[in-house]
């Protein structure tokens, strides 16, 4: 996995989440009060000074458009998916490929929740030692297991830590799919295929003729791997799961109202995919 460009990514994605305390509560999308106390140097800066933020949020729009808006609808996605597979059951959660994820210190239906962060040795340290500046001792529920998925999907390892096969999990697999190789990324989902019914897979995929139709960009963010949307129900069924849903930027006005008085624009890279453990043949 190409360890500065995914980290690059995470600290862009961190600051567009920060941006959103800016903006008013009926068009807010999203409460992320810690995205911003983990950035360091001119990110964080940035992240902490309110005259910065919103500069930063009118320059992006216009050097970027599409960046912020598809950053905070595709967290918001994920938001709403993690709720519903915790309301549905899901009992413990695994964060592969964690990064800059904030969800177990601000979402309260993972309070209560055993969470594994999985990322590899580097990304981890920089997180652990960032949340230790932000918020002191780290909730109790949090462990972290540092891996590299090239070497294989972390299942022998989160067995060793304590995490339980046979109980449903959201499995949560963000913004990481497309910087590993495709023999990567298929024993992660066969991995969570294999999981107690009812289990959940919340993760996001390049479309393939994203990856196709941006050569330049994708040498630039060293993204190696992508799916056909048209084709995922059937790969996803190959590995145990059933496809839920799966949406793109063409989803999310019709999704969120709070869009509605907002002048975002919206871009399709990642789309957002949930899929459920298939139950036992009977």
């Amino acid at each position: 996995m190409a360890v500065v460009r995914v980290e690059t990514t995470a600290v862009g994605v961190a600051l567009m989440r920060a941006l959103e305390a800016d903006v008013p509560v009926g068009q807010r999308l999203l409460d992320d009060p810690v995205s911003g106390r983990l950035l360091a140097g001119w990110p964080g800066l940035v992240a902490r000074h309110r005259p910065a933020r919103v500069t930063l949020g009118r320059l992006a729009e216009v050097a970027m458009p599409g960046m912020r808006g598809t950053a905070v609808c595709r967290t918001r996605v994920v938001d709403d998916w993690c709720r519903a597979a915790l309301a549905a059951g899901a009992a413990q959660a695994v964060i592969v490929g964690a990064g800059l994820d904030t969800r177990p210190y601000r979402l309260a239906e993972l309070a209560g929740v055993p969470v594994w962060e999985v990322d590899l040795p580097r990304t981890q340290a920089i997180k652990r030692a960032a949340l230790a500046r932000a918020l002191g001792t780290p909730p109790a529920n949090v462990r972290y297991l540092a891996a590299d998925l090239n070497a294989g999907p972390p299942g022998a390892l989160l067995a060793d830590a304590g995490f339980d096969p046979g109980v449903p999990t959201l499995v949560l697999f963000e913004a990481v799919a497309q910087y590993l190789p495709e023999s990567s990324v298929g024993p992660v989902l066969a991995w969570a295929g294999s999981l107690a019914p009812g289990s959940r897979l919340v993760f996001t995929y390049l479309p393939r003729r994203v990856i196709e139709q941006r050569a330049r960009g994708a040498r630039r963010y060293g993204w190696l791997s992508a799916f056909d949307p048209a084709r995922l129900a059937a790969v996803l069924a190959g590995h145990g799961l059933v496809l839920g849903d799966d949406l793109g930027a063409a989803d999310y006005r019709g999704r969120y109202p709070e869009l509605a008085g907002r002048r975002l624009s919206l871009r399709e890279i990642e789309r957002v995919a949930v899929a459920e453990v298939k139950p036992a043949s009977t």
